[in-house]
């Protein structure tokens, strides 16, 4: 071997390390620069899409808050705790899960604020029929009788019934204030309502005597439901033990023995259990639901 050789290799194993890293730098500089342009291509398309979303959400739930300042809030959360699952967890796949899902975290708070939301439409269903056909045995018209009960009932049915009459105030026949209802509170006793306020407006007939026996069978059929989720709450309580128990487990676990969970988060093989193991609680929660499911 000659000494420009010898020399080169002295030098390859000197400089390799150094070599190496730079490599690895640039690397990360080039993903970085092109996962950025990705981003900012992609925020118009995404801000215009969660501003529309959201906005026409809060409209149908009766919440009066910027879609933007949302996005902004959602924003600064998901970057603060995606930056303490970096720090805490040392893993990107971990920081990744927690963007997504401080991402999904504003429409999931939506869903469950209207679902409760509909919950209570539903419960005041019942009394605001009575309210209607007791305003009618008084003499009053059905604009009457709606205006007396949105005077009466708390909400969130006191913003419906005033939102139909303003409708009907600013030009909308009733037959579009009547599918406006039934397109923010699609439930079954909803449409029934709306069916019988329909019908009666199109032949005529005792809409009273019609209103008071549909709150009679609602009410019926909300103590039947009321029962119905009586019986099934033991299964509904093991459905929440059997999706919380692996949480707490794997809790405790990273308290007791950090670096044997730390394989979980850190190895491929500890991912590809994590799945396997959601996978399987998702599809014991969706049985256990079939089961205590009951439709009346």
């Amino acid at each position: 071997m000659n000494a420009p050789t010898l020399a080169w290799t002295g030098l390859d194993g000197q400089w390799q390390p150094w070599l190496a890293a730079t490599a690895g730098s640039f690397a990360a500089l080039i993903t970085l620069y092109l996962v950025l342009n990705l981003l900012i291509a992609l925020w118009p398309l995404y801000r215009a899409r969660f501003t529309q979303g959201v906005a026409r959400q809060l409209q149908r739930a009766h919440i009066y808050v910027d879609a933007s300042r949302l996005l902004a809030v959602n924003l600064l959360v998901a970057v603060v705790a995606t930056a303490f699952a970096w720090v805490l967890g040392e893993s990107l796949v971990l920081a990744l899960l927690v963007a997504l899902a401080c991402g999904l975290l504003p429409r999931v708070a939506l869903w469950w604020l209207r679902r409760y939301r509909l919950a209570g439409l539903r419960q005041q269903l019942p009394d605001i029929a009575m309210l209607l056909a007791g305003g009618l045995r008084a003499g009053m018209s059905l604009n009457q009788s709606m205006a007396q009960s949105a005077a009466e009932v708390p909400p969130p049915f006191r913003q419906e019934l005033e939102l139909m009459l303003r409708e009907q105030r600013m030009g909308a026949s009733f037959e579009a204030a009547l599918s406006g209802l039934e397109r923010r509170a699609p439930l079954e006793e909803t449409l029934l309502l709306c069916a019988a306020l329909r019908i009666s407006r199109q032949t005529g007939g005792n809409l009273a005597h019609t209103l008071e026996s549909l709150a009679d069978a609602l009410r019926r059929k909300i103590v039947l439901e009321g029962k119905i989720r009586a019986l099934t709450a033991q299964g509904r309580l093991q459905g929440w033990a059997m999706g919380l128990l692996p949480v707490l487990c794997a809790g405790a676990l990273a308290l007791i023995e950090p670096e044997g969970m730390r394989l979980l988060v850190s190895t491929g093989f500890g991912w590809a259990t994590c799945a396997g193991l959601l996978l399987m609680q998702l599809l014991g929660l969706y049985f256990l639901r079939r089961i205590v499911r009951i439709d009346v």
